[in-house]
């Protein structure tokens, strides 16, 4: 790729991070998920969960969250670096091509801490974009893991695998 300059200017946007510490997944990036937040960063540890209110959506092998509605939606909460978000954007589809199924958003959310007690932290959360929803079965269950186990279903090579555009 040419090195942008003033006349030729880059057509990839430059990364930006959040600013929140901390990341709450909901989906595929849980612990045990297809997608395990611990292959984006081994060693990572879990420092809490907490429930997000919204609509969790069935997108084939992964959920999409609305953060619109009453339902309740079960969430791990990690530590969260730049590297970390980097990689997680690629995952979503939102970063270095954005496909336009997720965006994010900050947060802050009340977190029963694996240590004990609760904490209120600033947390991001990977919204799914209303276009990403249209024609998708609405799911009821707080625990995407827990419900996408009792359908049978799997990703299709069970392995670690980032959003990528629609051909």
């Amino acid at each position: 790729m040419p090195t942008p300059t003033p006349d030729h200017p880059s057509t990839q946007p430059p990364w930006q991070p959040c600013g929140a510490g901390h990341v709450a997944v909901y989906g595929t990036l849980r612990a045990g998920g297809v997608n395990d937040i611990a292959r984006l960063q081994p060693d990572i540890v879990c420092l809490g969960r907490s429930l997000l209110t919204g609509t969790l959506f069935d997108l084939g092998w992964y959920p999409g969250l609305q953060l619109q509605g009453s339902g309740l939606v079960l969430a791990e909460v990690y530590p969260l670096n730049d590297a970390l978000e980097q990689a997680m954007d690629q995952v979503e589809g939102i970063w270095p091509v954005d496909i336009g199924e997720y965006c994010k958003r900050v947060l802050t959310l009340d977190v029963e801490l694996v240590s004990g007690g609760r904490q209120p932290l600033e947390v991001l959360v990977y919204e799914a974009l209303p276009p990403a929803l249209q024609g998708r079965m609405q799911i009821t269950a707080q625990d995407w893991l827990e419900w996408i186990a009792q359908q049978g279903r799997e990703h299709p090579d069970t392995a670690f695998s980032l959003n990528t555009p629609k051909s």
